[in-house]
């Protein structure tokens, strides 16, 4: 049996669609997709670098194993902002990983969070 394949997604704001990356490389734009053990990375540097030349790029994402997984009524939505560092939900705590994750056609993200201590209080580089 073959090891699943992890992927990176991003929000490509050109496309207006989410951007798969395999090993570093971009391998398709679709309008939506769902993760499962997915890990939420940002960089802090780049999110600074950005805010202070007012350009663009990639420096938020999340790490997953793509599943065709439903997003049931529990999930609970949660952003990236270039104003604030990290994943956020909606009362300010920094989301790091989630069991399952859905990318919506809307540009919206949802999540059921693990159970683990994965959410931490303010704001950290993640």
């Amino acid at each position: 049996m073959p090891t699943p394949v992890s992927v990176d997604v991003h929000r490509n704001l050109t496309r207006r669609a989410w951007s798969v990356r395999v090993a570093g490389r971009v391998v398709g734009h679709v309008p939506a997709i769902a993760l499962r053990d997915v890990v939420l990375r940002s960089s802090n540097a780049s999110r600074i670098r950005c805010l202070r030349l007012g350009t663009r790029d990639v420096h938020a994402w999340a790490r997953g194993i793509p599943t065709d997984a439903a997003r049931p009524p529990e999930a609970v939505r949660f952003r990236y902002r270039l104003a604030e560092p990290g994943f956020r939900l909606a009362d300010g705590q920094v989301l790091l990983a989630a069991e399952v994750a859905w990318f919506e056609e809307d540009g919206s993200a949802w999540c059921l969070a693990s159970p683990d201590a994965n959410v931490l209080i303010g704001g950290t580089d993640t």
